[in-house]
């Protein structure tokens, strides 16, 4: 009998620290900071606000070390993460993150550094921010990134912006921004937000937008495309280069949504395809703690006539003679280059004379997103992660990962017979099946998803995209091994061909949770215990 990650489970209880709470309790010895309520020459009004001086004590919990630390540890045997489980979302590349690249982002001098910092005490950190954006630059054809948008959405807001700037500075009103259906699903709003309005465009049934049918949507109203490539059906735009040699010669942007590249990383440039604009999600393709692990970052780039428009602030690199700095000498975009030339010029040694500073001299720029830089914990995760491959393994990250999908692609529809709706070709990084032959064995694509958990898997995203029926859709990442991926498939085939309707409609029952009201839970949310 084959063996799953799930098949037992075993749950402590917990109640709140609050209800385990006993006077006079304490997990912690405070020391003694020696000042005395008696030696202050004023009343404790005289030197904090009396609005922010509590008239009782905070209602925290008392209770010994040994209960926190098993209060916790019980709690987090509730979940299911990248640590212990696969976990197959599609669309979201949620994969194991190395524990090198934590230590490195808490790092003393790195995690206790204010934002507020001068540059000349933080240079290091500067320089990583500088390098990484050369790396960027290199690994996409593109001009120069900015870190500050911290989330993928984010990015694109601040892509759409951009395009919205550029026009506005050059007297168009132009107000259409294309959106084929395959887009992620974020597109539309952000371009709403952004002052645009989306028109969206249907693909065609090989999954990818035609060139052809592009030509009809075309006129002096839209501003850019967003075209997410490989697309939410995980299938690579053959004709990319088309479409962007139509939007060109239409004066319009092309904006890819890069939260795919992984797909690719490494193997192909985006500005060989004709991409003016791209964010990349650091949280997704560059080993990131993917949800729940704080901000994210949607890395914006662009080309070179869209510098200047990028989000302030940013980093800069400077050649310094002597104790002067001269601004201004080297910019971001072909940084490599441009150093080079400026310290042959100087007469410098190569990696000398150089200064990072903080600038704000964008001409055109759409101001800030953020209060600060960057999220730079998230950047230098995703810097020790490229750094740790090294130039010549990059591109092993999207070929394990399209080998990885293809396979299951071609394992799941020897199970899930007629169910690949694209079932012609290989997917790139992620497939994604209709729920036909899992209804035919009387299972719904959502009681699949539930009987994944009790086999000790992750269920793969569902009803996404909106339009396939009953979506299933699987990205088993470069991180993860044939045996897993065939323990999963294992699992499928076992839902499948043996598990019954009245075991499916109570799943998932291995769980400290079972089956829930979602809408319930979504017309009717608790935020609050």
């Amino acid at each position: 009998m084959p063996k799953f990650p799930g098949i037992r489970g075993f749950f402590l209880d917990e109640v709140p620290l609050l209800r385990q709470s006993s006077r006079g309790v304490r997990g912690v010895s405070i020391p003694d900071c020696g000042l005395k309520k008696t030696g202050l020459k004023k009343d404790e009004g005289a030197y904090i606000n009396k609005k922010f001086i509590r008239k009782d004590p905070p209602n925290l919990p008392e209770v010994s070390e040994p209960s926190v630390v098993r209060h916790f540890t019980r709690l987090s045997s509730w979940n299911m993460c990248v640590d212990s489980v696969f976990y197959p979302l599609g669309s979201c590349t949620m994969k194991y993150n190395p524990k090198i690249n934590e230590k490195i982002a808490g790092l003393e001098n790195i995690k206790n550094i204010h934002p507020e910092t001068p540059s000349f005490l933080i240079q290091p950190l500067l320089k990583i921010i500088h390098d990484f954006n050369c790396i960027l630059c290199e690994l996409t054809g593109l001009a120069e990134f900015s870190f500050a948008p911290q989330a993928g959405a984010a990015g694109e807001f601040a892509g759409l912006k951009i395009i919205k700037k550029y026009f506005d500075m050059k007297g168009k009103n132009r107000k259409k921004i294309l959106v084929p259906d395959s887009s992620h699903g974020t597109n539309p709003a952000s371009s709403v937000l952004a002052g645009f309005t989306p028109v969206e465009i249907k693909t065609g049934n090989a999954g990818t937008l035609a060139a052809e049918a592009l030509e009809k949507y075309i006129s002096k109203d839209v501003a850019g495309i967003m075209i997410t490539n490989p697309n939410t059906f995980g299938i690579f735009e053959k004709d990319i280069r088309k479409i962007s040699d139509i939007m060109h010669k239409n004066g319009s942007f092309v904006y890819m949504d890069g939260a795919n590249f992984n797909a690719f990383l490494g193997n192909a440039r985006v500005s060989d395809m004709g991409i003016d604009i791209i964010q990349l999600n650091l949280h997704k393709t560059f080993s990131t703690p993917h949800g729940g692990g704080g901000p994210g970052s949607g890395a914006i780039g662009v080309v070179e006539s869209l510098k200047e428009y990028l989000p302030v602030p940013y980093v800069k690199a400077v050649i310094k003679s002597g104790a002067n700095v001269k601004s201004g000498v080297v910019d971001n975009g072909h940084i490599k280059q441009d150093i080079k030339g400026a310290i042959k010029a100087k007469g410098l040694k190569s990696g000398s004379g150089l200064f990072y500073v903080t600038a704000a001299d964008k001409k055109y720029t759409i101001g800030r997103m953020a209060p600060f830089l960057c999220s730079f914990a998230v950047l230098v995760r995703a810097y020790a992660y490229l750094l740790s491959l090294g130039k010549n393994n990059i591109g092993s990250v999207s070929e394990i990962a399209v080998l990885n999908a293809n396979y299951v692609k071609k394992k799941l529809a020897k199970i899930l017979q007629g169910s690949d709706p694209f079932e012609e070709g290989l997917c790139m990084h992620e497939c994604v099946f209709n729920d036909k032959a899992i209804e035919e064995s009387g299972v719904s694509t959502l009681e699949l998803a539930k009987l994944l958990i009790d086999y000790g898997f992750h269920p793969p995203t569902v009803y996404f995209p909106k339009n396939i029926h009953g979506a299933i859709m699987i990205e088993p990442t470069e991180t993860e091994s044939i045996r897993t991926i065939d323990s999963f498939i294992k699992a499928v085939e076992e839902i499948k061909f043996k598990v019954k309707k009245s075991r499916a409609v109570k799943s998932p029952q291995k769980t400290k949770i079972g089956r829930v009201n979602e809408v319930l839970a979504n017309k009717k949310p608790v935020f609050k215990y």
